[in-house]
């Protein structure tokens, strides 16, 4: 396939190319049956349907045969045979509605199916044919067209845009979703292979070794263990968050509590990330498992991209509950602030960290909605600052310690 020129990005287009040049067939059998039905029925000039039809069946035929599997071919001859059948109509019947609407839909497969100066050219083909099928409808009195043409250029201009916008997003989406599927597959086997690795070396009975070698290891593949399942509750969430089908489980939760249970597990020798929390623990209404997910893809978020200085600091304002990540690095680029919640999408000026599948601040902003809050970002004396806010409640004494009996590290 010619039209696409974004490695990875092709499955979507292909697919609509696949259905395109198999939608042939019914089209041009379609035809000959509709042209057999109206000559029945005593409607003239049906012979050019039939014709039209068969040259498409014909064509459809050839390109099966030859294991053509391009649309560029495909969209001339249809154009063609579908503008020479509209103009014996236009003539007929004075009247060149039919034309209008052929030249729709012709401009929206165009734009689809191809790129550059084809697209150039076939739109030019197709308007050219469309304007000369309703001059001879009205008896070449080109002042009687002057509107229509306006109005044909207007929706062109319209169609052109529009689908070449829905066109690039599947590209981009395409090409992302297949990059994601590579960062996935090889995050899994490089914890999957540290696992391995382990275990081998544990099970050897050739070695030995001491309480704490022992005990470092398996700490080792704990955290590989962990780290997949990440990935893996990740990918879930997203999969259920595009289905519509993610549940959560709305209880009174003490955001200090969850934070702490999260940053133990990015607590390292030379880099601890701080936490500031009132005196008191902070109730809020979430999902708990779901709050340590949003609060671990923002911290990994701000590890990865961000300063040095990561922090998070939690307060109540009033009956919101407040969660901030900050950290001192450059911040997103302006151009794409408004698109960073957007599934597959980075910061252009931000070169994919190992292990970004980028869908964590999507679904960090998606779990953060569904629990009643929202998920912003900001720009605050040279911090970049991501901000959960939750609703806050004051549960009763018994409510807050099965919430404390019922936390546990990792959800």
């Amino acid at each position: 396939m010619t039209t696409n020129d974004h490695t990875g990005g092709q499955t979507l287009l292909d697919q609509f190319t696949a259905t395109y040049l198999r939608s042939r067939w019914y089209i041009g059998s379609g035809m000959v049956a509709f042209s057999l039905i109206a000559f029945l029925l005593g409607v003239g000039y049906t012979w050019i349907v039939a014709a039209a039809g068969l040259v498409i069946l014909a064509h459809a035929f050839a390109t099966a045969i030859w294991e053509v599997h391009e649309p560029i071919s495909a969209l001339v001859v249809d154009l063609t045979v579908g503008n020479v059948a509209v103009l014996v109509f236009a003539n007929a019947n004075r009247d060149h509605t039919a034309a209008l609407l052929t030249l729709v839909t012709a401009s929206v497969l165009i734009v689809l199916f191809s790129d550059g100066w084809r697209r150039a050219a076939l739109v030019a083909y197709a308007t050219a044919f469309t304007l000369v099928t309703i001059l001879s409808a009205v008896g070449w009195r080109s002042p009687a067209v002057v509107g229509d043409a306006l109005g044909l250029t207007f929706v062109l201009a319209m169609i052109i845009g529009v689908v070449s916008a829905i066109r690039r997003r599947l590209t981009e989406l395409e090409a992302a979703r297949a990059q994601t599927i590579s960062v996935v597959s090889h995050e899994l086997r490089n914890h999957m292979a540290g696992v391995i690795g382990v275990t081998e070396l544990v099970s050897d009975p050739e070695s030995y070794f001491d309480p704490h070698e022992l005990k470092e290891l398996l700490q080792l593949v704990h955290q590989q263990a962990v780290e997949a399942g990440d990935v893996i509750e990740d990918l879930l969430t997203a999969s259920r968050s595009e289905q519509g089908v993610l549940d959560v489980v709305i209880e009174p939760v003490d955001l200090c509590y969850e934070a702490e249970v999260v940053l133990r597990r990015f607590g390292v020798e030379d880099r601890e990330i701080p936490l500031e929390c009132p005196d008191g623990p902070v109730w809020a209404k979430a999902d708990p498992h779901r709050f340590r997910q949003v609060l671990r893809n923002l911290v990994t978020n701000a590890v990865r991209y961000g300063g040095p200085n990561v922090a998070v600091s939690i307060v109540r304002v009033g009956p919101i509950g407040s969660v901030v990540i900050s950290d001192d690095g450059d911040g997103v680029h302006p151009v794409d602030e408004a698109s960073i919640f957007l599934p597959y999408r980075r910061s252009r000026d931000k070169a994919p960290a190992p292990g970004s599948t980028g869908l964590g601040l999507w679904i960090a902003r998606s779990l953060a909605r569904q629990m009643g809050g929202d998920l912003t970002y900001q720009r605050r004396r040279g911090q970049t600052v991501f901000d959960v806010t939750l609703p806050v409640v004051d549960p009763s004494a018994s409510e807050q310690a099965d919430v404390l009996a019922t936390s546990s590290f990792g959800g």
